[in-house]
C-alpha cells in the first residue's frame, strides 16, 4: 500500500514573499545606489556655486553677479557674440534665473553701460576739484582710461556708433553732454589756479575738447590690439601726455612746468 505525501501548503505570508516586485528591464532596482561621478561639467559646476557662495558672502546680489560676468564675456567676445546661454552656462545658472533680472541682452548691455557711467561719473567728482592743477588732469584721464579698458567690450560698441546714439538716444546724449561740461568745467578751474590762459572763443574750446577725447579713444583702441595687457599702463601713460599737448598754446608756464615734468617721468 502506497502512501502519497501530501504537498505542503503554503503559508500566505511565505506567498507574498516570493512576489517579486516589477521593473523596468535594465534599470536598477530602488535599493541599488550606483554613485555618480562628477565630470568636468561637475567641476565647473562646483566652481560657478563656490563663485557664487563667494559673492553672496560679500553681499553682491545675483544682478550685480550677472553684471560683472556678463562684462568679463562682453569684454572677451564682443557685444555681437554675447548670449545670454553662454552667461548663464559660465554662471552654472538656467537661462530663465538670467531673462529673470534682464529679459533680454540688450537689458544687460545697457546696465553695464550704466554702471560704468556711473563709475566715470563719481571718478570725476572726486578728482576734478577746486584745486585741480596739470598733474591732476592728467591722472584723471588716466583714471578714466583705465576705467574704460576694464568696460572695453560696452564702451567700443557705444562709442563705436556715437553718432547714432547722439540722434537717437536721448540719456546717451545727456550722459556725453554732461562729460563735456565737466571738461570745459576743469579748463576754467585750470585758469583759476594759474595753469592755463583762457579760451577765448568757444568754438577752439570745443575742438580742443574734441580733439583730446577722439584721440583719447582712439588710442585706448589702438592699444588693446596692439600691445599685451601688461604693457597698457606704460602705454596709456605716453598716449595721455601725448592729448594734454591740445592744451599747450593755453599753458602758463606754471602748467608747462608741470607737463614737462609729467613727461620727464614717463620717458
Amino acid at each position: 500500500m502506497s502512501t502519497q505525501v501530501k504537498p505542503e501548503k503554503k503559508k500566505p505570508q511565505d506567498a507574498v514573499a516570493e512576489v517579486q516586485p516589477k521593473r523596468k528591464v535594465g534599470r536598477p532596482p530602488k535599493t541599488d545606489k550606483t554613485p555618480r561621478t562628477a565630470g568636468p561639467r561637475g567641476v565647473k559646476s562646483e566652481a560657478a556655486r563656490m563663485t557664487r557662495l563667494a559673492a553672496k558672502r560679500a553681499g553682491t546680489s545675483t544682478r550685480e553677479l550677472i553684471i560683472a560676468s556678463a562684462n568679463e564675456i562682453i569684454n572677451r567676445t564682443g557685444v555681437v557674440d554675447f548670449r545670454i546661454e553662454t552667461l548663464a552656462q559660465s554662471l552654472s545658472l538656467s537661462p530663465g534665473n538670467i531673462t529673470y533680472h534682464f529679459p533680454k541682452k540688450e537689458d544687460i548691455i545697457a546696465a553695464i553701460w550704466e554702471e560704468y557711467v556711473a563709475i566715470m561719473r563719481d571718478t570725476t567728482e572726486e578728482m576734478i576739484t577746486p584745486l585741480l592743477d596739470i598733474k591732476q588732469l592728467f591722472l584723471y584721464f588716466r583714471t578714466a582710461a583705465s576705467k574704460a579698458i576694464n568696460y572695453v567690450g560696452v564702451t567700443t560698441y557705444y562709442f563705436g556708433d556715437m553718432g547714432a546714439l547722439l540722434r537717437e538716444n536721448e540719456t546717451f546724449r545727456r550722459q556725453i553732454e554732461r562729460g563735456r561740461e565737466l571738461i570745459f568745467s576743469s579748463y576754467d578751474t585750470l585758469v583759476r589756479n594759474g595753469y592755463m590762459k583762457p579760451i577765448e572763443k568757444p568754438e577752439i574750446k570745443e575742438l580742443t575738447f574734441d580733439s583730446q577725447m577722439t584721440m583719447l579713444r582712439w588710442w585706448i583702441n589702438h592699444a588693446l590690439t596692439k600691445y599685451p595687457e601688461q604693457d597698457l599702463p606704460v602705454v596709456m601713460d605716453k598716449y595721455i601726455a601725448l592729448s594734454l599737448l591740445q592744451l599747450i598754446p593755453y599753458l602758463t608756464e606754471s602748467g608747462k612746468r608741470q607737463f614737462v615734468n609729467i613727461v620727464n617721468l614717463i620717458k
